[in-house]
């Protein structure tokens, strides 16, 4: 088969491009970049501030997926296990960082403002609203949009989230409603309550 015609959604192709991305081909190294870049990109841009931001942090997760290629097992698709390594290495450089203030926001206030989670969900259920919210996570501060993105994108817990970020559950849960909160005073604001 010829490698243009390699496909990394199917998993024998994804083996092939694997073994050929350990030996440090670079015609296997770019078909895996082509066929997934736009992908990574857009998980990338969930957790930046701008697209610059996004593309560094996309840069960085390939040369860690490249060193890591070798330890790719195919129990899951490829592509997710890219996904989760260019996903945890951005994690890891934003935690690094250290300077995003996180919130605490006491129990009760975290229940009164419940309902703003509910009202984004409802809002977020709209497919046209969905490219909105994800551009509006951009201006949320970046202690909220990691938080946000941890909990509803990569589907983590509080407690996992609190253990990768090194915080508490209940700063944790607080930043997820402040977020929620956010997002959607910022979407009435911008395209109004009706939508």
């Amino acid at each position: 088969m010829r490698k243009e015609k390699l496909d990394i959604y199917n998993a024998n192709d994804a083996m092939v491009i694997v073994e050929g991305c350990v030996k440090n081909d670079r015609e296997y190294q770019q078909i895996l970049y082509k066929q997934t870049f736009t992908k990574m990109l857009g998980a990338c841009l969930r957790y930046s501030s701008d697209y610059e931001e996004a593309m560094d942090y996309v840069q960085d997760g390939y040369i860690k997926v490249f060193d890591k290629i070798g330890s790719y097992q195919p129990t899951g698709s490829l592509v997710s296990w890219i996904k989760h390594v260019i996903v945890n290495n951005l994690i890891d450089s934003l935690r690094k960082k250290s300077k995003y203030q996180f919130s605490d926001m006491d129990e009760m206030q975290i229940e009164d403002d419940d309902n703003s989670g509910e009202e984004l969900e409802r809002i977020a259920a709209k497919e046209q609203n969905a490219g909105r919210i994800v551009e509006l996570l951009q201006e949320l501060s970046p202690a909220c949009r990691m938080v946000f993105n941890m909990f509803v994108v990569e589907e983590l817990s509080h407690q996992e989230i609190a253990e990768r970020l090194g915080i508490s559950v209940g700063t944790s849960k607080s930043n997820l409603a402040k977020a929620k909160m956010k997002l959607k005073q910022m979407f009435i604001n911008k395209y109004g309550e009706d939508e």
